[in-house]
């Protein structure tokens, strides 16, 4: 039965898009738009990381735990990187969302309460840099800025229940950007 997994890898601030389709021994892998590819794995080091040959080259990766949002701590070849999995209804829901999901507009991911919010309407921030905390199945998630720019909304207030999709905050990107 075949099997699709979709995944999402920032790597050197560059974000790629890859899916993993299993068909019983058989694993392909296509990154952003290119073809589908056979790739070689095998678990080393105990089952902690695994060895993968792609596009002609062999790559150690290491993965670990970080978070409930789906992000996980990898290391590519020594490398660190950051890493989102998400299932595929995620990601097709992410990709109907277009152009708004770079634009500034932090929606939440997941049922959750909005425990502090660390901006103000009218503050400049910058990406990265943390906006609303929002607790979700006894973790609290951190959500930062995706774009630099200005704090246009506030939708929600502390103590809010929120809904997977509910927008938290929209920043207007800056001028140039």
């Amino acid at each position: 039965m075949l099997m699709k997994k979709r995944y999402i890898m920032s790597y050197d601030d560059n974000q790629y898009g890859a899916i993993v389709a299993r068909d019983g021994d058989e694993t392909m892998v296509q990154v952003d738009d290119g073809e589908m590819t056979p790739v070689n794995f095998r678990p080393v080091m105990s089952g902690k990381a695994i060895s993968i040959r792609f596009g002609g080259r062999l790559h150690l990766i290491h993965l670990s735990n970080a978070d409930g949002n789906g992000s996980v701590k990898a290391t590519i070849d020594g490398r660190p990187v950051s890493l989102t999995v998400m299932d595929e209804l995620r990601a097709q829901a992410l990709e109907s969302l277009g152009d708004v999901a770079g634009s500034g507009t932090i929606a939440a991911d997941i049922p959750g309460l909005v425990v502090q919010i660390k901006v103000t309407m009218g503050q400049v921030v910058h990406k990265g840099e943390p906006v609303i905390v929002v607790e979700a199945m006894k973790m609290q998630n951190e959500l930062a800025a995706s774009i630099s720019g200005t704090v246009i909304e506030i939708p929600v207030s502390e103590g809010d229940s929120v809904n997977p999709g509910d927008v938290l905050v929209i920043i207007e990107p800056e001028p140039g950007v």
